[in-house]
């Protein structure tokens, strides 16, 4: 299948991330920045937590992601700009939640609410006693769904920040499996936020409790 040639260029921390400044992607025809930004990801992993915070602009102007893209296009993936944006952080892995180190790491300035979701670990469980759960995840696609969802859920709820982290392996039983923090300006889009993230992870992001 032919393929369109797009040059892409990054900038500050995704090239330091990346340790490269421009590269070409070849992409389908028909393909949207979406799909050029889940090329590079596939490239690079390491930028596919960051999609939340990145704004893409195609020949030299900000752009949409489902806006479709032309070979010989010039296409940057542009982060945060001094001043600051809107952000979004998020991780899958086995790591223990710090629930009180997440919200002390949004940022409040000019933000008036910060709204929390835990998730734990529940015994009994549908009648069941629970000692523990294992959660498995197919880790770099899961990063880049939530990375969507909170950039679905700044963008369109008008929020600050927000931060996301899910547990992979064995959890026991009161232990906090999924956390979510969302820093706004006032309460309810605080609480609007959180609820659309937490609720969209259990609709798209790989991750699955299994048995042992």
């Amino acid at each position: 299948m032919d393929t369109l040639a797009v040059r892409v260029l990054l900038f500050s921390t995704l090239r330091q991330q990346a340790h490269v400044a421009e590269l070409e992607l070849q992409v389908a025809p028909g393909g949207t920045i979406s799909a050029c930004w889940d090329e590079l990801c596939r490239l690079h992993p390491t930028l596919a937590p960051q999609r939340g915070s990145v704004r893409p602009a195609l020949n030299r102007e900000y752009s949409g992601w489902d806006q479709v893209v032309a070979s010989g296009d010039e296409l940057a993936f542009l982060p945060p700009v001094s001043g600051g944006a809107p952000l979004a952080r998020v991780r899958v892995g086995p790591e223990e939640i710090d629930v009180a180190a997440m919200q002390a790491e949004v940022g409040l300035r000019g933000m008036g609410a910060v709204a929390t979701f835990v998730g734990v670990v529940r015994d009994p469980d549908e009648g069941r006693p629970v000692s523990h759960l294992t959660y498995e995840a197919y880790p770099e696609m899961a990063e880049a769904e939530l990375a969507r969802i909170a950039d679905e859920a700044l963008r369109q709820e008008g929020v600050g920040e927000v931060l996301v982290h899910h547990r992979t392996g064995r959890v026991e039983r009161g232990v906090a499996s999924v956390a979510v923090v969302v820093s706004a300006s006032h309460r309810h889009q605080a609480l609007s936020a959180c609820t659309r993230v937490i609720d969209d992870l259990k609709e798209r992001a790989p991750i699955w409790k299994v048995a042992d």
